[in-house]
């Protein structure tokens, strides 16, 4: 397809392709995207493995594998490809991104494969983490090694800047436009599209024509049955694996953690979710609420729930795997929305996509020209769109403020979420939006003048993405009963205040707090198959287990994968497990549990608010402290786990290891050794890092 300029041919497409768990890289990609639009590039920007296919071979024996295939001639129309990327657990690729490294890896591409291909990439990663933006580095030098031509040196963010992604993005991304821009000069008279100028939006939304009904036609059951009496009926599960929370004995006064107390208004919960949607996710699994129980006492300033869904059918998971949860927003909340942009004449009649002129070539490159992961409802309204798909409450994006300054007849209004939007006012867009984690139904309810037409809403609010929480249950805890499997989550209700009065909350833990038993929703198994790798088929090694919080709960999937050894007879070694939490009447989770000598756990808390001198102690403290014994595993072959929150704890958590290896280890000459011992631990894979 050809694009004419000024009566000029045009074909310049520049293809952005990210690998992102969280959406962040997706965000990145987004951002570059616009840059290269407005460059007046043909402009696509989809996931990595779009690019790659999966065909069937039959090997030697008569096996039939499926086998990813580089799309190669059709990645080689692009005139600019720009990858972006994060690195996952242990230095690996995300999922949507492993299909086109793995394609990359066939040895028959020759050195010449994708000769004349321009390239960069962009790595998002955490210095927390050993393998540091692994990812972006590997697939950078592997497209060198294919014959790419690198057209702009590779960028690297850290999230543990002051300043998170932004902090590396910002400046790389100018440059990188100002190189484009010279290496890529338009035709004569042409000029890039201004900043003011609204980039067309690749789809829209318009009324869908009536449907002519059959009265022939019968219904069958099914996920997207949205009737509650149609649904498969809740399990009746027996669940003598139970955790009940400790007895609440703390005093009733504000707790002393807390820089400013919630009000009693605050904390009032949310009113209970009676009629979740269920979307058709891909591979998604549909599963129910079996029991929703605060595990922390009332009093605490931290609400944890332990959750348990059962899922019909025989599920197969293991240690370190994670349950996807599709949170939704709250009704109140959406109609809030409603009301606010006059939606309401439209709110609950079918809509269908409507595909822009910016995105019909997407078919030249065999990408469907839809929004990513926006699984629509069968004949989707308007409000289903903004309850299921849309998030509604995320914090902008500078590209979303700039589209709300076009539809302001306020001229303060347009003067300000301009000065948001423009990366020259970082500070005022970061003291705004970003510090009060403000989302974005707060932004149009503090600019009320601005009035979307409802049919662009995908081109505003992002889409909900799952959230992945590591599942805490395994072993004799997830066996099935009436063809049901049993699945438990630990997780931390998000409840924080920001310099805005309103207390913020997270949408996922939100969504999950408020549903009660019986609730339907759709959900996704991930393997995470590195964690437990070596460990089931070594289960005499012992385990040192370092947990502060819900960091603990693939430990305890660990500790009952194991349990379940001693029924088939298998002998299994001992863990060691460092929990970290902040009162011991309040967070020592599953405390009862490790008492129970056959689980063969050997615990080690450290309660950082218990101390009666006032000091912090922290699991690095206890760590040191049982030096000797850490010494003694790892001389053992133990395996190291450290879960929970990144950023400060892993790297100390580390030097903790260094430091009694260097004390305590025997023959260590320096510190530079110790760091070396540790590292070839790492390099064994004896060290497992699960953090978010």
């Amino acid at each position: 397809m050809s694009q004419t300029i000024n009566g000029q041919p045009h074909d310049r497409y520049a293809l952005i392709l990210y690998g992102s768990e969280t959406g962040n890289s997706q965000d990145v990609a987004e951002r570059l995207g616009q840059i290269t639009e407005r460059l007046r590039f043909k402009t696509i920007v989809t996931e990595m493995d779009d690019f790659a296919e999966v065909v069937e071979k039959k090997m030697k024996s008569g096996e039939v594998k499926k086998i990813p295939v580089l799309k190669v001639n059709v990645l080689r129309r692009a005139t600019l490809l720009v990858l972006v990327t994060s690195t996952t657990g242990q230095g690996e690729f995300p999922k949507n991104s492993r299909r086109l490294w793995t394609s990359l890896l066939k040895k028959n591409l020759s050195s010449t494969a994708l000769q004349g291909l321009n390239f960069t990439t962009f790595g998002l990663g955490d210095s927390s983490y050993a393998k540091f933006n692994r990812a972006a580095r590997l697939l950078h030098v592997r497209l060198q090694g294919l014959g790419a031509k690198e057209v702009f040196p590779r960028g690297e963010a850290d999230d543990q800047h002051q300043d998170g992604f932004d902090g590396a993005y910002l400046s790389w991304a100018a440059e990188f436009k100002s190189h484009i821009q010279s290496a890529y000069p338009l035709p004569e008279g042409v000029d890039p599209i201004p900043p003011d100028v609204l980039l067309p939006f690749k789809w829209t939304h318009q009324i869908a024509e009536p449907e002519i009904s059959n009265p022939e036609q019968t219904s069958e059951t099914n996920l997207d049955t949205q009737d509650p009496t149609l649904r498969p009926p809740t399990p009746d599960i027996d669940d003598d694996m139970k955790h009940y929370p400790p007895e609440d004995r703390t005093p009733n006064v504000p707790c002393p953690q807390l820089k400013e107390k919630f009000s009693a208004k605050d904390l009032i919960p949310d009113p209970v979710l009676t009629d979740t949607l269920l979307p058709p996710i891909p591979n998604g699994l549909l599963a129910y609420v079996h029991t929703n129980d605060r595990i922390t006492p009332k009093s605490h300033w931290q609400d944890v729930r332990e959750i348990t869904f059962c899922i019909p059918g025989e599920i197969e998971y293991y240690p370190g795997d994670t349950m996807t949860v599709y949170p939704q927003n709250f009704p109140e909340d959406v109609q809030a929305l409603i009301n606010l942009m006059d939606w309401n004449h439209v709110a609950d009649v079918p809509l269908k996509f409507q595909i822009g002129g910016s995105a019909t070539f997407f078919d030249e490159f065999l990408v469907p020209p839809a929004p990513k992961d926006c699984w629509t409802l069968p004949k989707c309204t308007l409000r289903n769109l903004l309850t299921v798909n849309l998030d509604i409450t995320a914090i902008p994006q500078r590209g979303v403020l700039d589209i709300l300054s076009h539809f302001t007849d306020d001229p303060t209004h347009k003067e300000r979420l301009l000065e948001f939007s423009n990366p020259a006012y970082t500070d005022e867009f970061f003291d705004y939006a970003t510090r009060p984690r403000r989302g974005i139904l707060e932004v149009l309810q503090d600019f009320r003048s601005v009035k979307l037409p409802y049919n662009i809403v995908t081109s505003v609010f992002p889409v909900i993405r799952g959230r992945q929480y590591s599942i805490s249950s395994g072993g004799i805890l997830k066996l099935w009963k009436m063809k049901y499997t049993k699945v438990q989550l630990l997780v931390a209700v998000v409840n924080y205040r920001t310099v805005l009065s309103k207390v913020r909350r997270g949408l996922c833990t939100r969504f999950l707090a408020a549903l009660p038993p019986n609730a339907p929703l759709m959900v996704k198994i991930e393997s995470q198959s590195k964690f437990y790798q070596d460990v089931d088929t070594q289960p005499e090694l012992p385990l040192i287990l370092v947990a502060p919080g819900t960091g603990l709960a693939p430990c305890r999937s660990l500790i009952w994968e194991r349990r379940e050894l001693a029924f088939k007879g298998v002998k299994f070694g001992r863990s060691y497990l460092f929990f970290g939490g902040r009162n011991e009447s309040a967070d020592y989770f599953y405390g009862e549990d490790w008492k129970n000598e056959n689980l063969k756990v050997t615990v080690f808390p450290a309660f950082s608010r218990d101390d009666p001198t006032g000091r912090k102690v922290y699991v690095q403290d206890k760590i040191r402290e049982e030096g000797q014994l850490i010494s003694r595993l790892l001389k053992a072959g133990a395996f190291l786990f450290v879960c929970g929150s990144s950023g400060s704890m892993p790297k100390a958590v580390r030097h903790a290891f260094v430091d009694v290896i260097e004390e305590r280890y025997g023959n260590i000459q320096s510190r530079e050794e110790a760091d070396h011992v540790f590292a070839d631990i790492e390099a064994a894979g004896r060290y497992r890092q699960e953090t978010w």
